[in-house]
């Protein structure tokens, strides 16, 4: 299943805070008030999701991109703390947890956000993000992370890697346009191979 159950987090039972099959992987709803100008929303509170995550957070950094339809970034995995968001558009979100030593070490968490899915994600350091562009629209995404990037090397898995892609049906979109960088990268068993026992994970060998 493309998208694992989220349940009300047990440290904030009354915040729009969500946990997920990945440990530490929160998915952030709060309401929106429409009226006749528009809507307003807010986002996130950092307080709600440092009580759902269970330590503290910094933001020090915010990036936004934009991505033309038919686009794929990714997998990687920053070493940072991530809030995304879909600002415009619509994208569907895939991450992957690539802690070696973690419970579900692999597993794959997807959700559309942006459109009408005003949802935002909190991605912890080590959890690899990646996305693809829906529709015919341009999207615009907004990342908020906690460390400042100086371009060091960014741990990273392919793009296509079957393991990756079977647990969320694959990417919808044929001829996707994809960096240099990207095409790559390695796949999971050839950059964990050497040091997890991959029949340990029941996602990795469906």
């Amino acid at each position: 299943m493309s998208i694992k159950t989220e349940v009300p987090t047990k440290n904030n039972p009354n915040r729009n805070v969500r946990t997920t099959d990945i440990e530490g992987l929160l998915v952030l709803e709060r309401p929106t008030m429409d009226d006749e100008r528009g809507f307003f929303r807010e986002v996130l509170e950092k307080r709600d999701i440092e009580a759902a995550a269970g330590n503290k957070i910094e933001i020090v950094q915010w990036n936004h991109s934009r991505s033309n339809p038919g686009v794929i970034r990714g997998i990687h995995a920053e070493p940072w703390d991530k809030i995304v968001y879909c600002v415009q558009g619509s994208v569907l979100n895939v991450v992957v947890d690539l802690r070696v030593g973690s419970a579900t070490f692999g597993k794959v968490f997807s959700k559309e956000l942006g459109g009408e899915n005003m949802y935002a994600l909190y991605i912890p350091q080590g959890v690899a993000n990646s996305f693809c562009v829906l529709g015919q629209e341009s999207a615009d995404y907004s990342y908020l992370v906690t460390a400042y990037y100086e371009g060091k090397p960014t741990p990273a898995i392919s793009w296509d890697d079957p393991l990756i892609t079977k647990q969320f049906g694959g990417w919808p979109v044929k001829n996707p346009i994809i960096s240099d960088k990207d095409k790559n990268y390695p796949t999971l068993k050839e950059k964990f191979g050497g040091e997890v026992d991959f029949s340990n994970y029941p996602w990795l060998n469906l």
